[in-house]
């Protein structure tokens, strides 16, 4: 039998030392998340102006605009308004978040209608947004890490982006099971979820237009569909500003009825 010679050697110490490096600079789900919690977090001084169109399985659609306002506090506290512009069954409608931590948060609505704030429980941040397909907490800021398992299940290209696909386990209980998202390298944003319940898939988003603003990466155009009723929602941002530092009487249950006036 030949012995194999030393330029063979080379090669096969050259492979399998390339392929440790490799290995050992693999991201973990985890890591892959600390990224995507960076970005969330400088993105959470801001103002934006959106446009939300809902449609039902039927074909009709409704649209609606808003303004959210977002700021940062100490140790990873955050405040969020939300306040709805039009349509004029929801003018200055609006919703509140303070969050002492990324895992504390109490969460308020106000309804003109009824003249009242309405205190929302955090059993049902998942719910619906106002009767659209996105949920509470995904106007929220980013959520406590350590409430969550991360597994990197691949790799694969969504809009031309590479992703990592990570699936994400809460640890404490959800109205989803799991999701799965693929998060774009580099810019560390969803350009695709999936939530599950158990093994049934139930609702589902797609992120696009990515542009760096203030060196954020924000996705301009998302739409979520919900695959057990066929309605679906899109929510395209018009403007957005960041590191806008406002004040902190914006942030409060008077602003909130006066919709942030």
């Amino acid at each position: 039998m030949n012995k194999p010679g030393i330029g063979t050697c080379s090669v096969l110490a050259l492979a399998i030392s390339l392929f440790s490096v490799t290995c050992s600079h693999a991201m973990s789900g985890r890591e892959v998340y600390d990224k995507v919690h960076e970005i969330r977090q400088k993105a959470l001084d801001h103002k934006l102006e959106a446009t939300m169109v809902l449609f039902d399985k039927g074909g009709g659609k409704r649209s609606r605009t808003l303004v959210g306002y977002g700021k940062t506090g100490e140790n990873e506290s955050y405040k969020v308004l939300v306040v709805f512009n039009t349509p004029p069954d929801l003018k200055d409608v609006g919703f509140l978040i303070h969050a002492r931590s990324f895992a504390e948060r109490d969460l308020w609505a106000y309804f003109p209608e009824y003249k009242r704030v309405r205190r929302i429980p955090t059993t049902s941040q998942d719910d619906s947004f106002f009767g659209s397909d996105l949920s509470y907490d995904d106007f929220g800021g980013p959520s406590n890490l350590d409430d969550y398992s991360f597994k990197i299940l691949g790799e694969e290209t969504v809009d031309a982006k590479p992703c990592y696909v990570v699936e994400v386990t809460p640890k404490i209980r959800r109205k989803y099971t799991r999701y799965v998202a693929w998060v774009a390298k580099d810019l560390w944003v969803h350009m695709k979820v999936q939530y599950y319940q158990d093994k049934e898939l139930y609702r589902e988003g797609y992120f696009s237009d990515v542009r760096i603003i203030d060196g954020i990466p924000t996705p301009f155009k998302g739409a979520m569909e919900n695959r057990k009723t066929g309605h679906k929602t899109d929510l395209a941002i018009e403007n957005v500003q960041y590191n806008t530092r406002f004040p902190d009487d914006l942030f409060t249950q008077r602003s909130l009825e006066r919709a942030g006036k």
